[in-house]
């Protein structure tokens, strides 16, 4: 019977695909703190813990979404319609446009956004790459739609307190959410049947088929809880600038899909943890910051972390097939 070779075996062992973002991050900080001592003071840590909030929690809704054997490109744009809904109905007043009704905009524009994927992929049958590059496409027209396209500023100060605020004066109240949001997901992946669905769906659909789960009810609730992310973290992005514009999205689906990667999450689906994911959007954060501190220009910065996904991707390859022998 054949055991595998040593190599393969100690992989196994030592589960090195969980265990490489932290020593990345924590190799990354030695490097860091070596070259200037005072990049790693209390002010850039919560620096970071501000810039990490946004970004962790689509990450965190892509990693559920490609845990699951999918792939969801509508974060960035969807990020920006659901940053533009809210703004417009801030604007004109709608329901006295107040933090609530904000909040609940933003809420059912992510799930709308979630619900649209999920029908598009699980009752269509949709390869989810096409499926959500389509949505992604209409999302880009409609944040520029809303609104005429126009920036629309924010003033109201319990809605700024979401992005801006501070707990004991130092704690970032929208890294508090982030943490709340990550220990949510871990709780639906670990503790709820909707989690083991989601692994196994990853791991050989047809098989979770065949036994008689309804695939498609799953696959829809999963799109619909990746989009609901997506617009908490289009909630806290709005709040932080203290505007909504169609272009307040920045490199937030490539940060998001990288965090998730880089945490150990397989683009072929069925392996994936939170923890991973919150490391790997510290480790993206910190390559950010890094590369400004730096003065390296914001275009090279995305060929860097174009990379670095490059780098990850070919790390998952050899992991599964050095596992396999």
């Amino acid at each position: 019977m054949n055991q595998g070779s040593p190599l393969a075996n100690a992989l196994k062992k030592s589960n090195i695909k969980e265990i490489a973002p932290i020593i990345i991050l924590v190799s990354m900080l030695l490097v860091l703190n070596t070259l200037n001592k005072d990049f790693m003071s209390l002010r850039t840590l919560f620096n970071m813990m501000q810039q990490v909030s946004a970004v962790g929690i689509v990450a965190i809704g892509a990693m559920i979404v490609i845990i699951s054997g999918g792939i969801d490109f509508t974060a960035g744009y969807g990020l920006a319609m659901i940053g533009m809904a809210a703004g417009t109905v801030f604007a004109a007043d709608i329901l006295g446009g107040n933090i609530f009704v904000v909040t609940l905009t933003c809420l059912f524009a992510g799930a709308a956004v979630g619900t649209l994927n999920g029908f598009l992929v699980a009752k269509l049958n949709i390869v989810p790459f096409i499926a959500t590059l389509a949505v992604m496409s209409l999302l880009q027209g409609m944040s520029m739609l809303i609104g005429g396209g126009n920036m629309v500023m924010i003033r109201e100060p319990s809605i700024l307190w979401l992005g801006q605020g501070k707990l004991f004066q130092n704690i970032p109240v929208s890294f508090v959410l982030y943490v709340l949001l990550c220990f949510t997901a871990y709780l639906i992946l670990h503790k709820t049947k909707m989690g083991v669905y989601i692994y196994a769906l990853g791991g050989n659909e047809d098989s979770v088929r065949y036994v008689g789960i309804n695939v498609v009810k799953y696959k829809i609730l999963l799109y619909v809880i990746a989009g609901t992310y997506t617009g908490i973290a289009a909630l806290l992005t709005i709040s932080k600038l203290g505007l909504a514009a169609p272009s307040i999205y920045g490199s937030t689906l490539l940060d998001a899909i990288a965090a998730a990667v880089i945490g150990g999450t397989s683009l072929s689906g069925g392996r994936g943890k939170v923890m991973g994911t919150f490391v790997g959007t510290i480790i993206i954060v910190l390559i950010t910051t890094a590369l400004t501190y730096l003065n390296i220009r914001p275009e090279m910065q995305d060929v860097f972390k174009g990379t670095v996904i490059l780098l990850a991707l070919c790390f998952d390859v050899f992991i599964s097939k050095i596992s396999k022998e």
